[in-house]
């Protein structure tokens, strides 16, 4: 709350990070699994001096190159542009606990650059012996980002005791981490059983060969399939009690046809999922002749939106929480809530001009930035528009509205479980009910 806010019609900053966030998810995981697909899979070639394969990884090689190394990297790049726009509270907080992580991370992504551009440059040029130690050491290090930016990324949900130690061990080895871990994994060697499937559609002249790599390329899913259900069950084991009920709650609630976000979101991924992953068994494995290149696009676009769905999941667990049970997603410390309440939100707000400076509709306005709009957009069309959730309330109904949701207390304010509670004075509440009122 102490940094000023862009303003995105439409999308706002959730959507634009999610966009984002999703298609570098979807790229970056192919790295790391691509990365133990070339390890496994030269050495199978090593094994048995597969001329065959070998062309084949070499062509599959400047595809992953170019995706990984260039795409990858821009919307990781992107991804930080992004957050720091949309949410410097956040990342603030991230940066200032896991700043030795952070720099380990990059310095094993360095690594990995360089040894990928190595590994792709150097076919035909060493000895196959040494190209293979170039594979293993690429997947040590792209598997390295992993291990140090999952329990960051877990942390979010699950802080664990770093709430009441604040050793940034305690956060980053949280409840969630193993789980984490060993889902991402399986997800990203089933990642890179997609994209080898794209190159193995474009084998031509050569139909036992495409054959072999399709039902190849398909095997890679069988990891996920076996023991995706049971580390997914462990994972959310783990998960705090309070998002487990949510859960749950939305998940009662459709037999009455009302579909919670969350309900809807994770029976989506699960039909898509289960989908994908039956349509690999009878299409590229039981039918290679036949799985043709649109088909593997298909596959593509298949895992691209799951991957959104899967990440769009573990946002909404968190909800209203950007750190879990420490900070609210518009970047407001849970400690601070009754302390702001108190003395008024501009008092607390820096980078805001003093409230005897502005109209009752620009004290609106900026309460609405630095508040609301971490979640919300005001076109009628927007992302979470307020004009939508408003729908035909006055300027009556929503000052008393926002007034509930000032409370913490859930027995008053039955939203806290997904939005962080409104702050501010009686004056401020009511110059931003004006400013909601003549939207």
């Amino acid at each position: 709350m102490n940094y000023p806010t862009l303003d995105i019609p439409f999308l706002g900053g959730p959507g634009i990070i999610g966009w984002v966030s999703c298609i570098h998810v979807f790229i970056s995981h192919f790295a790391v699994g691509g990365g133990i697909y070339f390890a496994v899979s030269e050495q199978i070639a090593y094994n048995n001096q597969d001329n065959k394969l070998y062309e084949f990884l070499k062509k599959h090689s400047f595809f992953f190159l170019i995706i990984t190394a260039v795409s990858g990297a821009v919307t990781g790049v992107g991804i930080w542009w992004c957050i720091s726009l949309f949410s410097p509270d956040g990342i603030a907080t991230l940066i200032q606990n896991y700043t030795l992580g952070w720099a380990c991370e990059y310095l094993f992504f360095v690594a990995e650059l360089a040894t990928i551009f190595v590994y792709y440059y150097s076919w035909n040029k060493i000895s196959r012996k040494k190209h293979l130690i170039l594979a293993r050491y690429y997947a040590g290090f792209s598997v390295f980002t992993l291990v140090i930016i999952n329990g960051i990324l877990s942390f979010m949900l699950t802080p664990g005791k770093w709430l009441e130690t604040g050793y940034w061990g305690d956060g980053f080895f949280n409840e969630t981490y193993w789980p984490s871990l060993i889902l991402r994994l399986l997800v990203m060697i089933a990642i890179a059983g997609m994209y080898s499937l794209v190159s193995s559609a474009l084998i031509k002249g050569d139909d036992d060969f495409r054959t072999y790599m399709s039902r190849y390329s398909s095997k890679w899913f069988l990891p996920i399939f076996i023991l995706g259900p049971l580390v997914g069950l462990w994972y959310f084991s783990n998960i705090p009690e309070g998002v487990v009920e949510n859960l749950i709650n939305g998940i009662q609630s459709s037999g009455s046809g009302n579909f919670s976000i969350m309900a809807r979101v994770l029976y989506l991924s699960l039909i898509i999922s289960g989908t994908t992953l039956i349509y690999a068994f009878v299409g590229p494995y039981l039918n290679p002749r036949g799985f043709s290149f649109a088909n593997a696009i298909l596959f593509l676009v298949c895992g691209l939106f799951v991957t959104g769905l899967g990440e769009y999941s573990r946002e909404m667990l968190r909800k209203p929480y950007v750190v879990y049970d420490y900070m609210y997603s518009n970047g407001v410390r849970k400690k601070d809530v009754a302390r702001i309440n108190e003395t008024g939100f501009f008092k607390n707000a820096k980078w805001l001009l003093p409230a005897s400076a502005r109209s009752d509709i620009e004290l609106g306005r900026s309460m609405f930035k630095a508040q609301c709009s971490s979640c919300h957009s005001k076109e009628l069309q927007g992302y979470r528009s307020i004009k939508n959730l408003l729908g035909e309330r006055d300027y009556d109904a929503i000052e008393a509205f926002l007034k509930t949701i000032r409370e913490t207390d859930p027995e008053k304010n039955p939203y806290t479980h997904i939005m962080p509670p409104v702050l501010g004075n009686d004056i401020e509440i009511k110059a931003l009910a004006r400013y909601l009122a003549q939207l």
